[in-house]
């Protein structure tokens, strides 16, 4: 695989991202509560990773098995965060604040490998970031809640996530990592949504949703952000996957009858003119510092 095809690829799960909004939606509708829709997701997800994928899980290797559930805490950890955060949040700001992972990340890169963030990717990282405030914010940030900080550090668990894969995963299998990775965060959300509770009734629509969330969104989705950090970098990862947003508004206006203002339409502009300004920086630009990305990240099957 190329950086251009795992790039192409990654824009793909991007949109199957922005799809699990309306997906989410239709769930909320029938009375489900939050920590009740992430469990039968990744529950879900990780029942149907089991059965497609079944060959390679029959000999998991220990340090994919360790892997996955180190990313399974932090991923459990991101929507806990997320959840609380969006109860004492507007739901506007709350998707700003999480974005905000579009600029931690080349610091968070510096900070992991010592590098030093690229000037065209602070400058991508900027652009998106703008655009995705045009989407979110329509009257501003406000004044600051007590939830502001939770999602803030939801952003930066967001980065933590790709990172601590780059870091950890090695040559281990994608496949097992990510079947570790779901049965970890199902099973720290069965316990929240014990504590929670459970709402709603199980109609149709919402049980088609959930089978959606878990086959698509989260099977096929963090299957192709596992692989495909492999061959980009967790900055120009973060890029690609911030125009979830975009295709999210898209859909919104389609399926749901949301509109699409002006507003939005530049947040669209400045969030494709970011992703194009980072995936333009050559791979064999001149680093910044001694190693501007790890070396694991710069190679390129031919």
């Amino acid at each position: 695989m190329t950086r251009r095809s795992a790039s192409w690829l990654l824009l793909a799960a991007s949109a199957m991202w922005g799809s699990s909004f309306v997906a989410s939606k239709y769930c909320i509708n029938s009375g489900m509560l939050q920590f009740e829709i992430v469990f039968w997701r990744f529950f879900l997800g990780t029942i149907l990773t089991a059965l497609v994928f079944r060959k390679q899980l029959r000999r998991p290797a220990k340090s994919a098995l360790r892997t996955g559930a180190v990313l399974g805490l932090v991923t459990a950890l991101t929507f806990t965060l997320e959840m609380f955060g969006l109860a004492v949040t507007d739901a506007a700001k709350a998707s700003f604040l999480t974005a905000t992972n579009i600029v931690m990340m080349p610091f968070l890169c510096a900070l992991f490998f010592r590098i030093r963030p690229a000037r065209r990717s602070l400058l991508a990282a900027a652009l998106a970031m703008t655009g995705v405030g045009f989407l979110s914010l329509t009257e501003g940030l406000g004044t600051a809640a007590p939830g502001d900080l939770l999602l803030l550090v939801d952003a930066a668990t967001y980065g933590l996530n790709s990172i601590l894969l780059v870091k950890l995963a090695g040559e281990d299998s994608r496949v097992q990592i990510s079947f570790f990775q779901f049965l970890t965060t199902a099973a720290c959300m069965g316990v929240l949504t014990l504590v929670q509770g459970t709402g709603g009734t199980y109609a149709r629509p919402a049980v088609m949703s959930l089978l959606y969330l878990a086959a698509v969104p989260t099977v096929l989705c963090y299957l192709i952000k596992n692989v495909t950090l492999k061959y980009l970098d967790p900055v120009r990862c973060t890029l690609i996957l911030s125009t979830e947003s975009i295709f999210c508004a898209i859909l919104s206006a389609i399926l749901l009858g949301e509109r699409m203002s002006g507003r939005m339409l530049a947040g669209v502009a400045l969030i494709c003119c970011g992703v194009v300004t980072e995936i333009l920086r050559p791979a064999g630009s001149p680093p910044e510092s001694p190693a501007e990305e790890p070396q694991i990240l710069t190679e390129e099957t031919k």
